[in-house]
């Protein structure tokens, strides 16, 4: 225990040992002390102050440290990548790889183990391109592979200045997002039938025609037909040329979709009535109707981003008033007084901003901090929506029933809180290092419902940044919020006088839905909604779903008024 601790300082990337490691040590000492108790969580448990005397030692010599900056390089995007993507040079050496292309093609994968996986029309179509790049024959556009794998297409082209004096090959996925609008904006383009524009959604999914027309129960003549009428709609000379064309549109139509979302978010600082400063985001929208957001204790910021467009198109103006210890917001001294610090900051807020009863959405570990002041402000807000949110934790299967990850960061909050620093700066330290792939494979499983969604939607640069805003100040934001969120904080919520709706999801790794809907089981005005289809990251995966029911509490405040 103690050289994996040591070890995390040392090296980030071992910081999932290090909290393998606690782990184990922390159940065993809980165990020892609930061997003959209920299923009511203890208070504090004993550590052996040698091991609480070096996690104190550990959080110095990182502070002394300081924190990192983002050191990547040209390569680093290629590894970091969401998806497939792959980095050789032209003799097939192996330069970068993301996680994705060595779990398919091996943690060495080369232009041998590539080319395995190629149709043999495109094995040739590569050679031709890497020959040119020898070669040095100018510019080659890039190429359409085919593979047997998970992407069906790749995209190859030559990069200079990857590879020391000369070009390197860059393979990557021809990664798109099958939606609706992007449906509409095909037809619109290209006048192209449902049967079309079925074609080509199934051409991208790597179907055969033949295949294409046993799975739609058309014959393979049909089938062959309407192909040929989407390339002449499309002027594509032919397939391949079909499959880049309508992924460039597509993700050119999502980029013109979210291109704002990345955009710098509109931050201000507000002062507060005790001296602290409140950073304040503010999202001002045509229309009347106003939301107070309540941030997660680890993304941050990050739900604004995804939903910037969808809180536009709704008109809702939002306000989020970061947390004391997060992003910029000062920090307090007695975690005790959290709950009181928020509830005064919203209040200025309203007050400042001359709110008419916005409603309360919450992201996380926000949904108790935006319950409890739901029930403070009474009629002042409209209600509240918590979103992934938690319930009292009056068990100890609560903590048990958690991912790991996220289970130990809660037995240390609640059992050894004076251990948290420690664990809360070593993980940071991996937040802001080139682990933060690692960082997400261990807060969301591969293979999870979450997992896939982040990975499906391209989430993990914006969960990135939101996991930096959290730690901006470091662990002063976490270890305020874990004061309450593993407690029983059942007094906080004792009365709402609005309408309360949390969503909860099936998939969710870290909050069993059972324990929130018993937790909320009889509480007046209060309802939850489980959903069979998403997990912890609800709000990024079912956003209209969410806005849905803040709609929802926006009408019953005026159906009682």
């Amino acid at each position: 225990m103690i050289a994996a601790i040591y070890e995390s300082v040392i090296r980030p990337e071992l910081y999932g040992e290090f909290m393998d490691a606690w782990d184990d040590h922390i159940q065993s000492a809980i165990a020892a002390q609930t061997a003959t108790t209920s299923d009511i969580p203890p208070d504090e448990i004993e550590i052996d102050p040698e091991l609480g005397a070096h996690f104190v030692r550990a959080y110095e010599i990182l502070e002394q440290i300081g924190r990192r900056s983002d050191p990547r390089t040209p390569l680093d995007k290629y590894s970091t990548a969401d998806g497939f993507a792959l980095v050789l040079t032209l003799r097939g050496k192996h330069l970068a790889a993301s996680r994705r292309a060595m779990t398919l093609l091996g943690k060495d994968a080369t232009l041998s183990t590539l080319r395995d996986e190629l149709t043999g029309t495109s094995g040739e179509v590569l050679a031709q391109l890497v020959r040119a790049g020898l070669e040095g024959e100018g510019d080659p556009p890039p190429v359409v592979l085919a593979t047997a794998l998970e992407p069906r297409h790749l995209m190859a082209r030559l990069e200079p200045g990857l590879a020391g004096q000369g070009p390197a090959l860059v393979i990557e996925a021809m990664e798109y997002h099958w939606s609706a609008p992007a449906e509409a904006m095909l037809v619109a383009s290209f006048g192209l039938s449902r049967a079309e524009v079925d074609v080509v959604r199934q051409l991208l999914a790597g179907r055969s025609l033949r295949q294409i027309a046993e799975q739609s129960g058309r014959s393979e003549h049909t089938v062959r037909n309407q192909a040929k009428a989407v390339l002449a709609k499309t002027g594509a000379p032919g397939q391949v040329d079909l499959i880049r064309l309508i992924v460039y549109l597509i993700n050119q139509h999502e980029a013109g979709q979210t291109r704002s979302n990345a955009a710098p978010l509109p931050f201000a600082m507000m002062p507060s009535g005790d001296g602290r400063e409140v950073q304040v985001c503010r999202m001002e929208n045509d229309g009347k109707r106003s939301v107070l957001f309540f941030h997660g204790m680890l993304d941050g910021m990050a739900p604004l981003h995804h939903l910037r467009d969808r809180f536009r198109q709704r008109g809702l103006t939002v306000y989020a008033a970061a947390r004391p210890g997060f992003g910029r917001s000062t920090p307090i001294t007695r975690h005790e007084a959290g709950i009181d610090a928020v509830a005064e900051d919203i209040a200025r807020v309203i007050d400042r901003h001359g709110l008419d009863r916005p409603v309360i959405l919450t992201q996380l570990g926000g949904s108790l901090y935006g319950h409890a002041v739901a029930s403070r402000l009474g009629n002042r807000v409209s209600g509240l929506v918590a979103v992934s949110g938690t319930s009292p934790f009056t068990r100890l299967a609560q903590f048990t029933r958690m991912a790991p990850r996220q289970r130990v960061v809660a037995y240390t909050a609640r059992f050894a809180p004076a251990l948290l620093p420690t664990v809360l700066r070593a993980g940071i330290s991996q937040i802001d290092g080139k682990e933060i792939g690692d960082f997400l494979d261990a807060l969301f499983k591969p293979g999870t419902h979450d997992s896939d969604m982040i990975r499906r939607l391209g989430l993990a640069s914006v969960l990135h940044s939101g996991f930096r805003f959290a730690v901006e100040q470091g662990p002063a934001g976490f270890a305020a919020d874990s004061h309450f969120i593993v407690r029983d904080w059942s007094r906080e919520i004792a009365r709402l006088d609005t309408r309360a709706i949390y969503i909860n999801g099936a998939h969710d790794q870290v909050v069993d839905s059972d324990f929130v809907v018993a937790g909320m089981a009889g509480r007046q005005n209060v309802e939850v909604r489980v959903l069979a289809d998403t997990g912890q990251l609800t709000m990024y995966e079912r956003p209209d779903l969410v806005l849905d029911a803040v709609d929802e509490v926006f009408a019953s405040a005026v159906a009682e008024a």
